[in-house]
């Protein structure tokens, strides 16, 4: 671990720790003796008189879905085009530059980020210059002394497996050193020059991954949680030219759609007019439809997996004000154009009060009929403090309830993205930056979200900063200029299969960027938060704090108490799970209890309420105390995890405690 990250996971604790008492409010509603108690327990307030040390916990407030979030990860780089000379800040030199970042994730939990190139840092020369300034020159990638900080010409594509734990590059999608005359087109994969794209997956769990370049797109697929390329050659898609940003979504069997972004008609389109041309392929992008104007100002487009619904948010027009609508396709978009076919009319959902900068009205929807519309909403200027609105149907979209979701605070909530389980809980993530002190020079941006189970109009969101690290702090000339707009235009979530956890791709900014005038340097990094409808806590060991030495190694090594709050209904049985995720595995299980009652809310000290102890990482039964190596701050997850009849996961509460020797 390079020292700058060491010291950024330090000061991330750090924060963690000064911020518990943001949380508060989840417990706003408990009865008095067991607020003090849980507060004492997990939140460090001391009492007079020594608690029980069998208590219980409540449950979350109203439908407030808590997250507990884990540690940030940075996406890689490939470890042979690391290049100290290239520019990267000191420490970061292992990690991916780019922006605007999508997240996709299949139905076993796999997932995808890929992530626009920052294409005036692929040499010291760039094409682009006639038209953006620079020196006139080549690209490169993965050369050592070329200041290039490309692995590959196509855009970044990472794969997860593991839930998110550990991330590396896609099937194919090996270095390509040299520059970008040396690109083999025939090769497929990392060989196609893009510049950024968008994914999504199919209801067979295939993704497609669209990759745009300034004269077409690229078109790659995967099998097999990415570690299967399909293609053989880089398959050109015959589509749009010069799309600064596009959309995808896939469902059924191959069925994709492309919503594609351009102030001009393509000149293979149809005569209408718009920002937006929607594409249709039944053949997993093999071919796709002529396209089709979709007049309207920013959009975004989902689909079911399997189900026949297709949906695009739009804003009703390029204009300051007006509203947000909907349309909706029950064929899986079928038809000869949006204007006909199986497209619905625009359905108003909400109001615009006034244009965010890219204020993309972002849509999503589950398999069950449940559709969601989210958008910043700008009355007070770019500068002023920012709105956000909220729409959703339960019913495909027939009916909508739409409020207001602001924040309690004055600040800006900027591209906000929404998430959906199959049970209903939405999740929403945004950036977000306090302006109690105005837009004035090093007020901090952060990652904000939250979820709610089934919301409907007027309930109340509860927001909270998922990365203890600022993604930017406002500089000089952003604070006198009134530009809004360093972490670029949009980020991406997801909700794992069995909706225990959401994920998040985002940008961070550090560092003065080598080849921009008042630019930092732009990383991607995925951060995961479990979904707890269950509350966990205990009095022996402080969430977010370090684990007494009684329950390590280095004490009596105890098992702790642990207490939770009334599992979902439907549940037969609960186990206990505490992993250190950062042993060199990236698991080790210190305690794995199954088979309790659902009828038990807690464990004493050193029992194991009636369960069934397994065989922990060190090779013995039952509780098996922290015990890192010296001089190592590990982190450890426990968690109370409830099962219905036929063994499936649902619902879940876990905390955070550390122990270093």
């Amino acid at each position: 671990m390079s020292d700058a990250l060491a010291a950024e996971l330090v000061e991330d604790a750090d924060r963690i720790r000064a911020a518990k008492g943001l949380n508060l409010s989840l417990y706003s509603t408990f009865a008095v003796t067991v607020v003090f108690i849980i507060l004492a327990a997990v939140f460090g307030i001391q009492s007079e008189v020594e608690p029980e040390r069998d208590g219980v916990m409540e449950g979350a407030v109203g439908n407030t879905i808590p997250i507990t979030w884990n540690q940030p990860v940075y996406m890689p780089r490939h470890s042979e085009c690391i290049d100290p000379s290239n520019g990267q800040e000191e420490g970061y030199e292992g990690f991916g530059i780019g922006y605007e970042p999508s997240l996709a994730i299949d139905g076993e939990g796999n997932m995808f980020i890929t992530a626009h190139k920052d294409l005036s840092w692929g040499g010291e020369g760039t094409p682009t210059a006639p038209i953006f300034g620079g020196d006139p020159g080549l690209w490169w990638a993965c050369t050592e002394g070329q200041g290039t900080s490309w692995d590959y010409w196509a855009s970044w594509f990472w794969i997860s497996n593991d839930e998110g734990k550990n991330w590396s590059h896609g099937a194919d999608f090996e270095p390509t050193p040299g520059n970008m005359i040396t690109a083999n087109y025939l090769a497929g994969g990392s060989e196609c020059l893009g510049d950024e794209g968008d994914i999504a997956v199919d209801g067979e769990d295939r993704i497609f991954y669209l990759d745009t370049t300034l004269e077409d797109n690229w078109w790659h697929v995967f099998t097999d949680g990415g570690n299967t390329y399909e293609m053989n050659t880089c398959q050109r898609m015959n589509t749009m030219a010069g799309d600064d940003r596009p959309w995808v979504a896939a469902q059924g069997d191959g069925i994709i759609h492309y919503l594609g972004n351009s102030g001009a008609p393509p000149p293979e389109c149809t005569i209408d007019s718009g920002r937006y041309w929607y594409y249709h392929s039944e053949n997993g992008g093999n071919t796709f439809s002529q396209c089709y104007s979709v007049p309207g100002g920013w959009s975004t487009l989902s689909s079911e997996r399997d189900g026949p619904y297709v949906y695009i948010a739009q804003e009703n027009a390029d204009s300051s004000s007006g509203t947000v609508h909907i349309r909706i396709s029950d064929d899986y978009g079928r038809g000869t154009g949006i204007s006909d076919g199986t497209w619905d009319a625009p359905l108003a959902v909400g109001p615009r009060k006034g244009n965010c900068p890219e204020g993309y009205p972002v849509v999503n929807n589950n398999e069950k009929g449940t559709v969601a519309v989210v958008w910043a909403d700008c009355p007070n200027g770019n500068t002023g403090p920012w709105e956000m609105q909220f729409a959703i149907s339960y019913d495909h979209g027939t009916t909508w309830e739409n409020w207001n979701i602001t924040p309690n605070w004055p600040g800006m909530n900027m591209y906000p993205f929404v998430s959906i389980t199959e049970d209903d809980i939405v999740t929403i993530a945004y950036y977000g930056l306090d302006l109690s002190d105005n837009y004035t020079e090093g007020v901090p941006w952060y990652l904000y979200a939250g979820a709610l189970r089934e919301p409907h109009q007027f309930d109340n969101w509860t927001f909270s900063i998922a990365d203890p690290t600022p993604l930017h702090n406002v500089t000089a000339a952003e604070a006198s200029s009134g530009d809004t707009h360093p972490l670029h235009d949009f980020f991406e979530t997801v909700v794992s299969p069995d909706g225990t956890w959401m994920g998040i791709a985002y940008q961070q900014n550090l560092g003065q960027h080598p080849n921009e005038a008042d630019e930092e340097q732009r990383y991607i990094k995925f951060v995961r938060g479990e979904l707890n409808e269950m509350q966990l806590g205990s009095i022996d060991i402080e969430s977010g704090g370090e684990i007494p030495i009684d329950f390590t190694c280095d004490g009596a090594e105890k098992s702790p108490q642990l207490m939770w709050s009334e599992p979902p209904n439907g549940t037969t049985s609960l186990s206990i799970l505490v992993d250190d995720i950062d042993a060199p595995s990236g698991s080790f299980i210190h305690w794995s209890v199954s088979d309790i009652s659902n009828q038990t809310r807690s464990v004493t000290t050193g029992t194991n309420g009636d369960g069934i102890e397994a065989v922990n990482g060190f090779g013995n039964e039952g509780w098996g105390g922290p015990c890192p190596p010296e001089g190592e701050l590990h982190r450890y997850v426990f968690s109370i995890m409830a099962y219905n009849e036929s063994s499936s996961l649902i619902g879940k509460g876990t905390f955070i405690a550390t122990y270093e020797r």
